[in-house]
């Protein structure tokens, strides 16, 4: 089993333990299948996951006021996947980035600080995956083509 990050809590939602996750948008598929999470190095049961759109509203068994949720804002959340769901997950790492006919870099890395995923490419360079970055995303031959006008926006 893997240990991956699927998002971070940002707050609570009512008041009995119920609490906001921003995903990661590599991680989204994961949520509507969850069974456990880790936060803070506890295991949690989910009881309940409701998608709204931009974010999901967990309930576990184990957290039952608003005080520890306030508690543990902007903690990461974890869950654990098989080696297979890992790989689906971290899909596009190893994948070459074409700015039109230039390659500029092979993900080398993608991680995700609470608004959108960031691909760090072997270079050194990184970008926040924007709407209407990626013009195309061929995983038989590992290729991402992004639009230049905004990767010029976002490429750090």
């Amino acid at each position: 089993m893997n240990k991956i990050e699927i998002g971070m809590l940002t707050k609570p939602q009512g008041l009995k333990g119920e609490f906001r996750v921003k995903h990661n948008q590599s991680a989204l598929q994961l949520f509507f299948d969850l069974k456990q999470i880790e936060i803070g190095g506890r295991a949690l049961t989910v009881l309940n996951v409701t998608d709204r759109g931009g974010f999901f509203i967990l309930k576990t068994k184990e957290i039952t006021s608003i005080d520890e949720v306030e508690r543990m804002r902007t903690a990461k959340v974890y869950t654990y996947v098989s080696d297979e769901e890992a790989i689906e997950v971290n899909h596009n790492v190893g994948y070459r980035v074409f700015k039109g006919e230039e390659e500029i870099g092979t993900v080398m890395e993608v991680n995700n600080y609470g608004s959108t995923d960031v691909y760090t490419l072997g270079t050194g360079q990184s970008f926040a995956v924007i709407p209407g970055l990626f013009l195309d995303v061929d995983d038989q031959n590992q290729i991402i083509k992004v639009d230049a006008k905004l990767l010029d926006e976002v490429l750090v």
